[in-house]
């Protein structure tokens, strides 16, 4: 065999040994990561997310950052104003929680949440 081909059949072998691209999806990887938005709910699914995030010792609490969002009326106050959306979807860098950027699942619930009104149920 000359070098020629030799030198051809070991590139080849390398192009079918060499992985192909290829793009993870998410939601096949990782399948129990459905996010349910069906049933958001103020007191059953923001509340907690607020007070978990948000209401936190040296935050949005009283006597700490304004506006304390330590009710459902504070709340749908910064909603209102679109500064909830700002912070919580468009992740304004200067306002997040120290733990920082909420998960997607939990951005979808609130973007649902205000696209129903905010409403206090």
């Amino acid at each position: 065999m000359d070098h020629r081909a030799f030198a051809f059949l070991l590139a080849l072998a390398a192009l079918l040994l060499l992985p192909g691209c290829y793009y993870d999806n998410e939601e096949e990887l990782y399948p129990d990561t459905f996010c349910d938005t069906s049933a958001v709910t103020w007191s059953g699914t923001i509340e907690p997310l607020v007070q978990g995030n948000c209401a936190i010792p040296g935050c949005h609490v009283p006597g700490a950052q304004s506006p304390a969002l330590t009710s459902y009326t504070a709340v749908k106050a910064v909603a209102d104003e679109g500064k909830l959306l700002g912070v919580v979807i468009a992740g304004s860098p200067y306002f997040m929680p120290p733990s920082g950027k909420l998960p997607a699942c939990d951005q979808n619930k609130v973007q649902t949440w205000l696209d129903a009104g905010a409403p206090q149920n």
